[in-house]
């Protein structure tokens, strides 16, 4: 279980167009299915309007219940943070929701209004939580101060309930977070835990190859979104501007053109009867109106601008972190590939066939082979003593011995890991 919080918004609408439906696109085929809490409607699209409705009547939802309004007006109620399962898992449709319903408890939200919208997009289940921070009966926004740890707590809490721990680093770390520790987590999407993986046993140049054509292609697609987004601006604009916009250079057109007609007694009339003064005082408010249009429009160009710019600097900060990440990696496996090689020298020096705690009570060839010696030295002594002081050796201890030594002889030849079928493995 991996939880996600998402980037605040001010739209709910927004929120809609984007977890209701495909990625640019109006279709909703990834959408698996989708369930409300606390709007009194099963239709996402009119619980998203009553959400709105919600933020927008704040102040009168604190007024009705009797609360201070203090502080300043929310600007983003909107709330956002999914919920993702591993590829081998299959959560049912109330299993995810039941999930979904607790995570909303461990944060302190289930009063607040939500919808979940469930995607089939991905290898891995997910569901989306669409939350609106205005409380619907008295207004007060909810807190969202901690909500990563909060979050994290509850994942792990869910993990053994379930039986198994899949995410061990989130257990160490809210570990040391109990003993008062600083500990943040390098949160990495699902998709990049995916790359790390597959690429992760390539040689390091191939890493950082495959490395940059990925992040060339993002920095392409980009591109391509913040121009399909101009072009959907652009057709947007002119639908609501190009009329009132064409009205408006008509009637500067035929004002200036009667102000600027010539005529000596034309003009003297027009200036006893205030004709002249009311043509520029409307010249001038048809001005300011016109003008007035094309600074709301510059200003949504500029807002789609300045989003594009923190979606570039978001873009350089994540490259820039995946690239330490991977040479991160590329200097782990280093210092992991000299430590085998030292340990394989040492296997190769000791010739320990067995495991770490057999080892040390395993006798080396060269005590086995003394071992052997000696005890035909002393059988040897006893047939030449005749009798006197004879010490009994049977024929069976000794050849047990000389087995052994021979054995000992045959294994410092034999190929390296051959009785790893019988059971011993070389350490």
């Amino acid at each position: 279980m991996i939880p996600r919080v998402g980037p605040g918004g001010a739209s709910f609408q927004g929120a809609g167009l984007y977890y209701l439906h495909d990625k640019d696109a109006l279709t909703s085929e990834r959408v698996a299915f989708t369930h409300t809490l606390n709007t009194h409607t099963d239709s996402p699209d009119r619980s998203l309007k009553v959400m709105a409705w919600t933020a927008m009547h704040q102040s009168e939802l604190k007024q009705a219940a009797g609360v201070v309004a203090t502080g300043r007006k929310l600007e983003k109620p909107v709330y956002t943070y999914s919920l993702a399962w591993a590829q081998d898992e299959t959560p049912s449709r109330e299993e995810m929701v039941t999930a979904a319903q607790d995570s909303l408890k461990a944060l302190g939200m289930e009063d607040q209004q939500a919808v979940l919208v469930a995607h089939n997009d991905t290898q891995h289940p997910h569901i989306h939580v669409i939350l609106n921070r205005v409380h619907p009966e008295n207004g007060k926004a909810a807190s969202t101060s901690k909500d990563h740890l909060k979050l994290s707590k509850w994942a792990e809490g869910y993990e053994r309930g379930q039986g198994k721990i899949r995410v061990q680093a989130r257990v160490n770390h809210n570990a040391r977070r109990e003993k008062g520790q600083f500990v943040k987590n390098e949160n990495i999407t699902r998709e990049e835990y995916d790359w790390v993986k597959q690429h992760r046993s390539l040689d390091p140049n191939d890493i950082r190859e495959a490395r940059s054509a990925r992040q060339t292609k993002e920095a392409a697609e980009l591109k391509q979104t913040f121009t399909r987004r101009q072009n959907r601006l652009e057709a947007a604009l002119r639908r609501e501007y190009a009329r009132p916009r064409a009205k408006l250079d008509k009637a500067i057109g035929a004002t200036e053109e009667r102000i600027g007609k010539k005529g000596l007694f034309r003009s003297l009339v027009r200036k006893l009867t205030g004709a002249e003064k009311r043509d520029q005082r409307s010249l001038e408010s048809l001005k300011t109106s016109r003008e007035r249009i094309e600074a709301r429009m510059d200003e949504r160009r500029d807002e789609l601008k300045q989003g594009y710019a923190r979606d570039w600097e978001k873009m350089e900060r994540r490259h820039a972190a995946e690239r330490m990440r991977d040479e991160r990696l590329i200097e782990r496996k280093r210092t992991e590939g000299s430590r085998g090689r030292a340990g394989e020298v040492a296997r190769k020096s000791f010739r320990v066939r067995a495991g770490a705690d057999t080892a040390g009570l395993v006798p080396a060839p060269s005590d086995r082979n003394r071992a052997a010696r000696a005890l035909d030295k002393v059988a040897k002594k006893a047939d030449s003593d005749g009798g006197e002081k004879r010490r009994e050796v049977s024929e069976d201890r000794i050849d047990r011995a000389k087995r052994r030594a021979e054995g000992a002889k045959r294994s410092r030849n034999r190929p390296r890991n051959k009785d790893r079928g019988n059971g011993f493995e070389r350490d």
